[in-house]
């Protein structure tokens, strides 16, 4: 999925995406971009001819916008809520964002639109969002202890 968003930002910035571009945005070597690209087109996500540029499909374009506004709504939710400077919660996002099946997305949209532009009266919805979360799920006795351990791990930082 990070070369879909890959290609994406490619064409957004560049207007086209070369296989070459693909392989020094990601760090890697122009065969394994090459492969990358050929197990996307293979997947229908990306349209590529030998020699030419790399274009994402419909599906594909889909795709890549769906992971580029997770990405930015990790990004923000960690510079915004919890504080992270911008470059940090960057790279936490581009980190977070591949790994999300469809269910976590949603509670993570969810949990976003309640907390990114929080006051008073979202309170009683962020505890109906949270008494929901753990509706089925029973809180283990470690994530107390973990948090009894906050004050200590703060005086070793």
């Amino acid at each position: 999925m990070s070369y879909i968003s890959t290609i994406y930002n490619l064409i957004e910035k560049e207007g086209v995406a070369r296989i070459s571009d693909i392989a020094r945005a990601k760090g890697v070597s122009y065969a394994s971009a090459t492969n990358a690209v050929k197990k996307l087109v293979s997947l229908g996500l990306v349209d590529h001819r030998r020699y030419g540029f790399a274009k994402l499909t419909p599906r594909g374009l889909r795709i890549a916008q769906m992971l580029k506004s997770g990405e930015s709504r990790i990004k923000y939710f960690f510079m915004y809520v919890v504080g992270i400077p911008e470059k940090k919660a960057e790279q936490i996002a581009s980190l977070m964002v591949y790994d999300l099946d469809a269910e976590t997305r949603r509670k993570l949209r969810k949990f976003y639109s309640i907390l990114i532009d929080f006051t008073k009266d979202k309170a009683e919805e962020l505890e109906r969002f949270i008494q929901e979360q753990r509706k089925n799920t029973e809180l283990p006795e470690e994530a107390y202890r973990l948090k009894g351990k906050i004050k200590e791990d703060e005086d070793y930082e």
